[in-house]
């Protein structure tokens, strides 16, 4: 039994002086973390879940390396993630507000809420109006007829993979409006 709990004992040792070691790089991670985020509070966010990350890894990480590499890469990564996901929320949210219909919660909402985003839908269909030809038929079609890539292709008589394109295109630049006039 003794030698489990020194097992055990040595194990959190080497946790706990590994967690010292991250700790010491706190101030070059959030550094680095400020630049890529560009604020305080995410930086602050993506450094500590970089050593959390970190630490949960610890039997991953090969001594003979550059810990700030291991770390900097690590945090790179998660970086991208975040952004991904953040991404994909925002594509999910711009369908969402696309739709000309209002979102079926209108009861629970307050007169307010409703109205600005009655606001904001409008907003989307003149910036959507404001949008290059070749732009605003894809987005006119997927969103508002709920056509598929497919049946995009067939009415617009090009490859899906030029509707896919257009539509990723047509997003971004939507996106860039509606962000660039807040």
């Amino acid at each position: 039994m003794s030698s489990k709990t020194d097992v055990s004992n040595s194990r959190k040792f080497v946790a706990d002086e590994f967690m010292e070691r991250l700790q010491q790089h706190r101030r070059y991670l959030y550094h680095i973390a400020y630049r890529l985020t560009g604020n305080s509070e995410d930086a602050k966010d993506l450094t500590q879940e970089t050593i959390w990350q970190a630490h949960r890894k610890s039997n991953k990480y090969v001594y003979e390396k550059s810990l700030k590499a291991w770390l900097r890469t690590m945090m790179t990564n998660l970086f991208r993630d975040l952004k991904r996901k953040k991404s994909l929320k925002l594509v999910a949210l711009e369908d969402a507000f696309i739709h000309s219909e209002p979102p079926l919660s209108v009861g629970t909402q307050s007169v307010e809420e409703q109205v600005e985003n009655r606001l904001l839908l409008e907003r989307v269909k003149e910036e959507i109006c404001d949008l290059p030809e070749i732009y605003r038929r894809v987005i006119v079609l997927r969103h508002f007829h709920s056509l598929s890539y497919s049946e995009i292709s067939e009415q617009l008589d090009i490859p899906e993979g030029t509707v896919k394109t257009q539509l990723f295109r047509a997003r971004k630049m939507l996106k860039e409006r509606l962000t660039k006039n807040d």
